[in-house]
């Protein structure tokens, strides 16, 4: 047993390199380069101000994002893995009730986030990105602990000063995306839904989070910007028509994107659980199915809904099942007890292959970048400021924080102006670099 223990700790800590590992590889991508004229946290502070009322309300993604264009890539990719190791512990603590680190479960979080969340580059790599999915998620679980506590433990409670705290935790954690923070909106409605039915009563801290969630939640979507950014989609046909393509839009991607077989799965085992072995369902795993839900039919007031807007709904499903799955208390086979240490490292062998074919493309795009750097430095030297480029760098593992993105041949203009040139034009040609051979 303590070999085991040891052997999956060590494959957690090869895990967190390997999260460093490929931010460093991960270059500035897309919307980066338009934010990338900050040059101090007060830049930051006043650029998430006038965000707010020209583009979006997401002011501690903005301001998170602005601030490490401005402190540097290298800071990030530091700062990112803290978070995204608070993150994974988070999602086990939500669904073990435990604040215990299991290394096992560690590893089992990452490699269902790699296998399931469909834009997993852009959600964990892509700074802009990390910081509005990855980032505002963790600050949501951490605002949520207290509540999942509370409901395991009636005797739980804050003191005065903590209560207080937990006020502006509510207000960071209200900051996030919109389909996020109607997520957690549904799962706080029907957590106090149940509380107030079973005639509990509400402790200080439940009110104070509560209320500091609700102020950032209405300041995010009554943004003035989310007026202006609305109005940069043209949609044609009549209104009803648009709802009708949104609802069968919304539900295409929440099949595709694993989101039903997910939920469906926490259905069936729900049903399993308390029909045939007569046992009582833990409330909170409803809370977090009905939370994905809402995350995702949220998206019907979206114009748009990429892959990484489905991040919270992956996470939410995913606790829900975990979740289940312990209440559950399957018996494993003999065959598969007997064979376990096999079992993991057979599967810790597939999940290796599907990291070394990410690993070409990831390498792929960073020696391109790194060439690309060279190029415009070289011409820079010689006095040209206009160059060519080619783009865009071929992208097919979703782990890449560039796939589903446009390269520089959508932003070429604010690369030009990060790089300190006149102007950036695409060029076609063949790919030299043998990792996209």
């Amino acid at each position: 047993m303590v070999d085991n223990v040891r052997w999956c700790r060590f494959c957690s800590f090869v895990m967190v390199l390997l999260f460093f590992v490929l931010n460093i590889l991960t270059p500035l991508t897309a919307d980066d380069f338009a934010y990338s004229y900050v040059h101090s946290i007060s830049d930051a502070a006043k650029e998430t101000y006038e965000m707010y009322f020209e583009w979006s309300g997401r002011l501690l993604a903005h301001f998170t994002e602005l601030s490490f264009l401005f402190i540097g890539k290298p800071i990030f990719n530091i700062a990112n893995t803290v978070v995204y190791c608070l993150f994974v512990l988070l999602v086990q603590f939500h669904i073990m009730g435990k604040a215990k680190f299991n290394s096992l479960m560690f590893l089992a979080i990452s490699i269902f986030l790699w296998v399931f969340v469909p834009a997993w580059g852009q959600n964990f790599l892509w700074l802009a990105g990390s910081c509005t999915y990855l980032w505002t998620a963790t600050l949501i679980l951490l605002f949520l602990v207290p509540f999942r506590k509370k409901y395991d433990d009636a005797n739980y409670k804050l003191n005065l000063p903590l209560s207080i705290l937990f006020l502006f935790l509510g207000l960071l954690a209200g900051c996030g995306t919109e389909n996020a923070m109607a997520a957690a909106l549904f799962l706080l409605i029907a957590y106090f839904t149940v509380k107030i039915i079973n005639k509990n009563k509400i402790a200080l801290f439940e009110i104070l989070g509560t209320l500091g969630f609700l102020i950032s939640f209405f300041a995010l979507i009554l943004a003035p910007g989310n007026n202006t950014r609305q109005g940069l989609f043209h949609h044609y046909g009549s209104e009803s028509f648009m709802a009708l393509k949104r609802l069968v839009g919304v539900t295409l991607v929440f099949g595709k994107d694993f989101g039903f077989i997910l939920i469906a799965a926490c259905a069936i085992l729900a049903f399993d659980l308390i029909h045939n072995k007569k046992q009582k369902l833990n409330m909170f795993s409803c809370f977090y199915m009905l939370a994905a839900i809402a995350g995702t039919y949220s998206m019907l007031l979206s114009p748009s809904f990429p892959p990484r807007s489905f991040f919270i709904v992956i996470v939410f499903s995913g606790i829900a099942l975990g979740h289940i799955l312990l209440q559950t208390e399957i018996k494993l086979p003999e065959i598969i007890k007997r064979n376990m240490n096999a079992i993991v490292v057979c599967g810790l062998i597939a999940f290796s292959f599907s990291v070394l074919n990410s690993s070409r493309n990831f390498i792929g795009v960073y020696l391109e970048w790194n060439n690309r750097i060279k190029h415009i430095e070289t011409e820079k030297a010689k006095g040209n400021f206009d160059i060519e480029l080619r783009a865009p760098i071929p992208v097919w593992d979703k782990h890449v924080a560039l796939y589903g993105l446009q390269d520089i041949d959508r932003w070429h203009v604010e690369a030009a102006k990060y790089f300190g040139l006149s102007s950036i034009k695409k060029i076609d040609g063949e790919w030299e670099t043998m990792w996209f051979k």
